[in-house]
């Protein structure tokens, strides 16, 4: 059943990347993204535009290279979002490399070389797929005071500069296998990254750390990990146990879409086995930017994992009102501040 109808004309063009995402009252944040992602390649905007009510959807239909498309009256973005990004990506991106952001997601690739080129080389690689890790940015100010723009003119990237450097476990970033039970209905990816300033504000040191579990999540759950290599059964064991819960900064980020191919909401997961590239990308996350109000309202729809639980406790407990800058934060220069969080192949 359709699920989307065409806003607008359509502007795709099919010799360009095409970025695919959807759009709810981010206006604020959308200058910066479209800019990015011109920058980044010869980009090709579709969006779906959730009923928006401040102007996202006039904006981007005078955009020259973005082409708009608005939900049907019986659909909606708590059933459907998977549907949306399928439903388009079916019609325009079969067989080719697409980038799946979110608004406030800037991709970072792992290499130097021109886009193009490192697609082709992700040809030569046989992968189907980036795994991209989300590094949530920030500044340093309370998160309740996270608005942009802020009235100064500074880009997004200036405005939110800081991210969690990688560090040694419990504190950092790491790469764990996924459980037997979500392989055999998301097979992509096969590991899940954790880590970040919303993974340390939301969710507690794991507790149960003794001295074999620590020591595997240092030697077997590393960035510089292959991610192909075959988890064996106390890593998968101390994978469940000791993160249940945790927040997913897992993207597939960059991927060659299969027709018929499905994420699991967002595109953290998919119902179809890609061949996953040895690098890791990362999308710059910058999640909030809307200040205490920003909160209060994606709480209230419900637009992130688990009906936007993460974001219910902000709002319950004092985190909005502290910087969540710290000893571990760092300040982000271009890709070569990532240097330990994305790769061109393990090891690197």
């Amino acid at each position: 059943m359709q699920r989307l109808a065409m806003y607008g004309p359509d502007r795709h063009d099919p010799k360009a990347v095409p970025v695919v995402t959807l759009a709810h009252n981010e206006l604020n944040i959308l200058p910066d993204f479209l800019a990015h992602y011109r920058r980044l390649c010869n980009a090709t905007f579709l969006i779906v535009d959730d009923r928006s009510t401040d102007g996202t959807a006039e904006y981007l239909a005078a955009q020259p290279d973005v082409t708009v498309f608005h939900p049907l009256p019986h659909s909606s973005f708590g059933t459907d979002k998977a549907e949306w990004r399928g439903e388009i990506m079916d019609a325009y991106c079969p067989d080719r490399w697409s980038l799946v952001p979110d608004l406030d997601e800037h991709f970072v690739a792992p290499v130097s070389v021109p886009f193009d080129t490192w697609l082709g080389q992700l040809d030569n690689e046989t992968a189907q797929v980036v795994l991209t890790l989300m590094v949530d940015m920030y500044g340093d100010l309370p998160l309740a005071e996270h608005v942009y723009p802020d009235g100064t003119g500074r880009p997004l990237a200036e405005c939110f500069p800081f991210f969690d450097a990688p560090a040694e476990f419990p504190d950092g970033y790491v790469m764990r296998p996924v459980t037997r039970k979500v392989a055999a209905q998301y097979p992509s990816p096969p590991v899940i990254f954790n880590g970040g300033m919303r993974h340390r504000l939301f969710y507690p040191r794991p507790l149960g750390a003794g001295p074999l579990a620590t020591w595997v999540v240092r030697n077997r759950f590393g960035l510089d990990r292959p991610i192909g290599r075959r988890p064996g059964r106390l890593s998968r064991k101390v994978s469940r146990n000791l993160f249940s819960g945790s927040l997913n900064c897992t993207k597939l980020g960059l991927l060659r879409w299969q027709t018929g191919m499905r994420f699991a909401g967002g595109p953290h997961k998919a119902d179809t086995a890609l061949r996953c590239s040895e690098a890791i990308a990362a999308f710059l996350h910058y999640p909030l930017t809307r200040g205490r109000k920003g909160v209060e309202y994606i709480a209230q729809r419900g637009q992130h994992a688990d009906n936007s639980e993460h974001y219910h406790k902000l709002l319950d407990g004092g985190a909005l009102d502290r910087s969540p800058v710290f000893g571990g934060s760092k300040r982000y220069d271009g890709p070569q501040s990532l240097q330990g969080l994305i790769r061109e192949k393990p090891g690197r």
